[in-house]
């Protein structure tokens, strides 16, 4: 080799990849928070548009409510529940701030509240939880969980497949499907932040499945216990990741008692906040805050609404996961107890909303429900797409990119035309409505 041997050769081009990947990653990161902030440059506070408002607003009260007017209803704002969209309630009778949405959510934006009130303080400015500066901190706190969430996905998923099948993959699966709206457009709801959680928690399961740590488990106790705390339903698909990626055998061989009773503890430790809250508005650590919203579906489930309606259908707003579904049946070759778990988790995913009073989600767009799992679905998708790179077949080829093309296509077409709630007022047939958002033109 000259001047190097060859060990030293591979030491250099492994560092020119990392470097490379490194900037590639930075470079992906500011592209996405220019998309974000951009895509509500022109949004104002205080409107349907904006990042606080009806549920969005209601994931991060808390933040104000507790930093700011320390959950004095005599300090905070008149009319602050009316003028962000209803997604809390002042309670003036009992003297309540009352959110009926987990405080995980709020938690993880956390530290991007605080340094936007930080900013707001030493500027001068308005710092009061709800200005244009707090609004832009949700966007970039979306795009950096979002960014995360693709990182640990492509290191859980090049363990099994190629890297370039594996970006291909991750860029598929953001561009041609709703995890785009629900972190450039919409990042003030839960599902990029429960996307971020079930990303490392693969790669900490990954971990395990090498060689069984501890600490990885501990870990992964804290992460499940954030899981649970951004959305209470993700439990059941916490608890199916688990079954299929760590033996039984295992968690008998390595963790002793003390070890289940100190995960129990962290478990306790994590869900404290909302034990706490539940408390102040209750009385009780235990509350169902949806009150009368219930599983009213549960012996008449709407499967074919949740997957095939034109509102918010999740396979007709995302034609891409027919390639998802297939990969279930291309992966069982490869790891058939982890192909069945993932083939549970989209059907109870599936069931689960289908059974819920407001089965397609209210404004949403392709089905938000099925976001926090999607890193379940980037299994799959990279199968599909590893299988397309590796075929012989010239024709399946050009189909399959084909098919990808127009699906990011046909994706952010629809959603720089949607306007957040589907117009059930409207004259015209869903498939009319549905034709209109694809060929008006773009906001």
């Amino acid at each position: 080799m000259g001047l190097i041997n060859k060990k030293q050769y591979i030491c250099i081009v492994q560092k020119i990849k990392f470097t490379s990947l490194g900037f590639l990653y930075l470079l992906v990161v500011g592209i996405l928070m220019f998309a974000a902030l951009n895509r509500h440059s022109h949004s104002k506070v205080f409107t349907y548009n904006s990042q606080l408002w009806a549920d969005k607003a209601g994931y991060y009260i808390y933040l104000p409510a507790l930093f700011i007017y320390d959950f004095d209803l005599k300090k905070i704002p008149d009319n602050i529940d009316l003028l962000t969209g209803n997604g809390f309630t002042i309670n003036k009778i009992n003297n309540k701030i009352e959110s009926k949405y987990p405080v995980g959510t709020a938690i993880l934006e956390s530290p991007f509240f605080i340094l936007a009130n930080t900013y707001e303080l030493l500027i001068g400015g308005k710092a009061d939880g709800f200005s244009k500066t707090y609004q832009n901190m949700i966007e970039i706190c979306a795009v950096f969980y979002l960014s995360l969430g693709l990182f640990y996905l492509f290191l859980f998923l090049s363990k099994t497949f190629s890297r370039k099948s594996t970006l291909l993959s991750l860029f598929v699966l953001f561009s041609a499907t709703n995890l785009y709206y629900y972190s450039i457009c919409e990042g003030g709801f839960s599902h990029i932040y429960s996307f971020f959680l079930f990303s490392y928690l693969l790669f900490l399961l990954s971990n395990n499945k090498y060689a069984f740590s501890k600490t990885t488990w501990f870990k992964i106790i804290i992460v499940g216990s954030f899981i649970v705390l951004i959305r209470q339903i993700n439990i059941v698909f916490l608890i199916i990741s688990l079954f299929i990626f760590i033996p039984r055998k295992t968690l008998q061989k390595y963790l002793s008692f003390k070890d289940w009773m100190f995960s129990f503890i962290i478990f306790l430790m994590v869900l404290s906040p909302q034990i706490i809250y539940n408390f102040y508005l209750s009385g009780s650590p235990f509350l169902y805050s949806y009150q009368n919203e219930k599983f009213i579906y549960l012996f008449n489930p709407k499967i074919k609404e949740v997957l095939f309606a034109f509102e918010n259908g999740w396979i007709t707003n995302n034609p891409i996961h027919l390639f998802t579904l297939i990969g279930i049946v291309i992966y069982y070759k490869i790891q058939p107890k982890i192909s069945i778990g993932l083939l549970l988790i989209f059907l109870f995913c599936t069931y689960l909303y289908a059974s819920w009073w407001s089965y397609e989600l209210g404004c949403a767009y392709g089905h938000r429900g099925f976001v926090d799992i999607y890193p379940f679905a980037a299994i799959s998708l990279t199968a599909v797409i590893q299988w397309i790179k590796l075929t012989n077949s010239k024709l399946i080829k050009k189909i399959s990119y084909s098919f990808i093309i127009l699906c990011v296509v046909l994706n952010l077409k629809f959603i720089y035309t949607y306007d957040t709630c589907w117009p059930n007022n409207s004259k015209s047939s869903d498939f009319e409505i549905y034709l209109n958002f694809l060929t008006s033109p773009t906001k």
